[in-house]
């Protein structure tokens, strides 16, 4: 411990004061003489301790070394390095004020070089940095070479900046050739960059193991696309965020089978058109309206699991979304969708296999109970429907805007007839979102409860969501407190609960 002690001392960077460390990453640690705590935590192995410290952010580790001398300097072999400015800064970190970004531009980057000059572990598992710095580019290619030589599997580069570029060649360049040293092999599994050019040389082995790869905000052409398919044979999810692409990219072996299973295209402009070649495992794809209808299978697998969002004028996708696409993908089991509007079509393709359905972004639509009964009418099998409300017809002019305070109210206004709608026979869980209190909500949540004939779980949150744009997860966006209490919400849908179901209030 004495030598660990000597290298916080020996290291320390001259620009860095005490109050930096203590105040404003609080990361330096006060001076304790008590012994340390005789707890079964603190008498754990080594190993242990900071496998446990790594499952914690970076801030909140450091902060651990009040317990005792043991843990003092426990986060200096953390696993994990998470580098961003709520880290540095605290929760008071804002990414709006440009002019004082520009301040702490400087003093984030010592502070990084005095965060790694301190880790002592040999092994790290998660690199991430986050930080808009564009303009120092040595001192980012100087940490990636630290998680090359720490055995990185997962690196996260986050440079994005809100100003806008001139050109895409402003971007960072990532530093391939550190991955191809003699003697270094590369163990990084998982890449992610957003706002950085990656451009690969032809037969590149440094990245070789990559089974993951997320490019967000930066320039894409046929021939990046080639090239990281090529140089990466076992790369299983390629993903691709707000992306300047051309108006078509194919996703080809070249003569091989690829090892795809998972493709996200999220607002790639101008790209409209896109074929996926020789991917036998391929069983997800994310994309949105520019390409529907324009995403093409060459022999390649079905995907199980799709994600579409509509963007501009949704209104002339609906028919291909409750016409076409079930054709398209015969073999879909999981739909998610984002739809501000859907124009209900008389006659409308059956999902055969769907299973999970999820509907998002209703904020235009007017027929909600029309359009929820279209989908279940064309989803014969399905089991999960996940609903978010968000801001589903609350704009209308001719919705009652007044939230429901008691059943009787309710009841004055209850206008649903059940009758209009059939039962479906396979619907066993069904998930609301954005749950506001308006009356067609209660509307909606009656329908399912009267029309879903086997339905075990009904979940009501009332907190909105949001769609990140990665086709797997929401984040969760609280907006104050909730319009409605679940006291409030029980009173009225109680006894509109059949005794096989089980209502859960979050």
């Amino acid at each position: 411990m004495m030598g660990t002690e000597r290298k916080w001392e020996e290291t320390r960077s001259d620009d860095l004061k005490d109050d930096d460390l203590r105040l404003r990453s609080g990361f330096a640690v006060p001076e304790i003489d008590s012994a340390p705590v005789a707890d079964m935590i603190s008498s754990l192995p080594e190993g242990i301790l900071s496998s446990i410290i790594s499952l914690v952010s970076l801030r909140e580790a450091a902060a651990t070394g009040i317990l005792s001398k043991r843990w003092r300097y426990l986060w200096m072999s953390s696993f994990n390095l998470d580098l961003d400015g709520k880290n540095m800064f605290g929760d008071h970190f804002q990414w709006q004020c440009t002019q004082w970004k520009q301040k702490k531009k400087s003093r984030f980057v010592s502070w990084v070089n005095h965060i790694l000059e301190l880790h002592v572990g040999e092994k790290v598992d998660s690199f991430r940095l986050e930080y808009p710095l564009r303009d120092y580019s040595c001192d980012v290619d100087r940490w990636i070479q630290f998680a090359i030589d720490t055995h990185v599997e997962k690196l996260d580069i986050n440079l994005f900046e809100d100003d806008s570029l001139d050109s895409y060649d402003e971007l960072y360049q990532f530093p391939h050739w550190l991955f191809a040293q003699v003697g270094k092999q590369s163990k990084i599994k998982k890449l992610s960059l957003d706002s950085c050019r990656l451009n690969l040389p032809t037969n590149f082995s440094g990245l070789n193991l990559l089974s993951s790869i997320y490019l967000a905000r930066t320039s894409l052409d046929q021939e990046n696309v080639d090239s990281i398919l090529a140089n990466c044979p076992f790369l299983e999810r390629f993903s691709l965020l707000m992306c300047c692409c051309p108006a078509r990219l194919k996703f080809s072996g070249g003569g091989r089978f690829l090892s795809l299973k998972d493709l996200m295209i999220f607002r790639c402009f101008p790209l409209e058109n896109v074929e996926i070649r020789d991917a036998k495992n391929v069983t997800s794809i994310t994309y949105t309206t520019d390409m529907f209808g324009q995403v093409f299978l060459k022999g390649s697998a079905q995907p199980l699991r799709l994600c579409l969002t509509m963007d501009f004028d949704p209104s002339a996708h609906t028919t291909y979304v409750l016409g076409t696409l079930a054709k398209d993908f015969p073999q879909v089991e999981s739909l998610s969708l984002s739809i501000p509007f859907i124009r209900i079509p008389i006659q409308f393709t059956t999902f055969t296999r769907l299973k999970k359905l999820s509907l998002s972004d209703l904020s235009s639509q007017k027929n909600l109970l029309g359009m929820i009964s279209a989908f279940l009418e064309a989803a014969p099998s399905l089991v999960h429907f996940y609903i978010d409300l968000g801001l589903a017809c609350k704009e209308n002019e001719n919705v009652e805007r007044r939230k429901i305070v008691e059943h009787a109210e309710y009841l004055k206004l209850k206008k649903v007839t059940l009758n209009e709608y059939r039962q479906h026979q396979h619907l066993k869980e069904v998930e609301l979102h954005s749950f506001s209190g308006y009356p067609f909500e209660f509307d909606l949540a009656i329908y399912l409860l009267k029309n879903a004939g086997v339905l075990e779980k009904m979940s009501i949150d009332r907190v909105t969501s949001l769609y990140t744009g990665d086709g797997h997860e929401r984040a969760i966006i609280p907006y104050g407190e909730p319009e409605i209490k679940r006291e409030q919400i029980y009173s009225i849908l109680r006894l509109e609960v059949p005794s096989t179901t089980s209502l859960v209030l979050l």
